[in-house]
């Protein structure tokens, strides 16, 4: 009985361990910010639904990922250490923390080198640092291979630090430097660091309209993956394989000089929507048929909105709408496919960088002070909780295994119901 008990532990456990859906790279599978996961946690507080609290060794704004039981980050120390962490995502424990490098570029001070989020398989963790360091680590925390594309391609020539972070598809790793220099998007290969193909995306803008902070994610149209990016007051989408231009939308330009991209774009339903930067409340989002071929600009624009759009925080689409948060806390639920808005309304005073993430019916909206709302995710506003950690953070939650990772200027944080 002893052993066939034991038996039952096990194969739950591996039962367990088969639901609980991995959550990659930055905002989740494909970068979209969407989990399927069920019966995800509602309320929490310091004293209440957290498993586990850990202190991490240095600060950053790159969210944690999970996968294969463990939860990877990535933090700068402060003698300019460029770490990755692995930690025990049942037990809250580190398991190693590996050095890539030390260094130090031009950055706002709100953030710094390690703002890119990693993204990892299960067998091998690509972590990305504001100083152009790539490092491949297997999960026992050995670097396979190491490069840096400063040193090979010059200097990272942001208004406010480097802060896109890495894909991984199909063996490659998706890197993209949107600057006031050489601007590339290029696809390395994962096993060896070698580039795979390499573009320029020079578009045309001058000066902070350049600059861009978001990170590329993949659509499928038609059952094939596109890769999309926007910035230089464009959205592009790619072919993986080779790098070739599916189509382009131009006409993202905004009626102010602090033109920059940093809200990403997102999709659902073959639509793709983007953000011109919303700075002061100046900004419209788009919402853009991804099945075109070309410059779309004129054909495939179905919508646009300049009443609801952030400047930081990247929207999240889920179940026919697209939910946003504006810096100022203003939140809004916009229809997808017509851009109709169904509710705005105030849910922080607080400053908001943090992306939305949804799963479960739900829509997480996050403080620049670690708060969380939670609203159902429907035409209606219905406000299920509001969750107060009151620890700055720009990073975006992570959802596996039932529970919300959050991570906050005090610590990595692990909640359930």
């Amino acid at each position: 009985m002893r052993h066939f008990l034991s038996l039952i532990s096990v194969l739950s456990c591996c039962v367990a361990s088969s639901l609980a859906a991995d959550w990659p790279c930055w905002r989740g599978p494909d970068g979209l910010g969407v989990s399927a996961e069920k019966n995800l946690p509602v309320q929490w507080s310091k004293e209440k639904n957290i498993i586990w609290k850990l202190a991490l060794p240095g600060k950053g704004a790159s969210s944690p990922i999970i996968v294969g039981g463990r939860v990877y980050v990535t933090a700068q120390t402060s003698d300019d250490g460029l770490h990755v962490l692995a930690i025990d995502r049942q037990r809250g424990e580190v398991v190693w923390d590996r050095e890539i490098a030390r260094g130090k570029l031009k950055a706002n001070n709100l953030h710094n080198m390690a703002t890119p989020t990693a993204v990892s398989d299960g067998n091998f963790i690509w972590a990305l640092f504001g100083t152009g360091d790539l490092a491949c680590l297997d999960r026992a925390g050995k670097i396979i291979w190491q490069r840096n594309f400063v040193k090979e391609y010059g200097v990272i020539k942001t208004n406010h630090g480097y802060g896109t972070s890495p894909m991984l598809l199909d063996g490659k790793i998706y890197v993209a430097c949107m600057h006031q220099g050489p601007s590339y998007f290029l696809a390395v290969d994962a096993k060896t660091g070698k580039n795979v193909w390499k573009k320029d995306r020079n578009l045309g803008p001058t000066d902070e309209a350049q600059d861009s902070y978001s990170s590329p994610i993949f659509v499928s149209v038609a059952g094939r993956k596109q890769i999309v990016l926007a910035g230089s007051e464009s959205v592009n989408a790619y072919e993986p394989a080779t790098g070739g231009e599916i189509w382009t939308c131009g006409g993202f330009k905004v009626p102010h000089p602090y033109g920059r991209t940093i809200a990403g774009p997102t999709a659902s339903d073959g639509i793709v929507i983007n953000v011109a930067s919303g700075f002061q409340n100046r900004g419209f989002t788009v919402g853009i048929k991804a099945d075109g071929r070309g410059n779309v600009t004129q054909s495939n624009k179905l919508w646009t909105s300049s009443k609801f759009s952030a400047d930081c925080p990247t929207p999240v689409v889920y179940r026919g709408n697209v939910y946003s948060i504006r810096d100022d806390g203003m939140a809004s639920c916009l229809d997808l496919k017509t851009g109709e808005a169904h509710w705005q309304e105030r849910l922080f005073t607080a400053n908001v960088k943090v992306s939305p993430v949804a799963g479960d019916g739900k829509i997480y909206f996050t403080s620049g002070q670690g708060n969380c709302v939670v609203v159902k995710a429907a035409t209606k506003l219905e406000i299920l909780s509001t969750n107060e950690l009151n620890e700055a953070t720009l990073c975006t939650p992570a959802i596996s295994g039932g529970k919300i990772f959050l991570r906050t200027e005090g610590g990595l944080y692990c909640v359930s119901k």
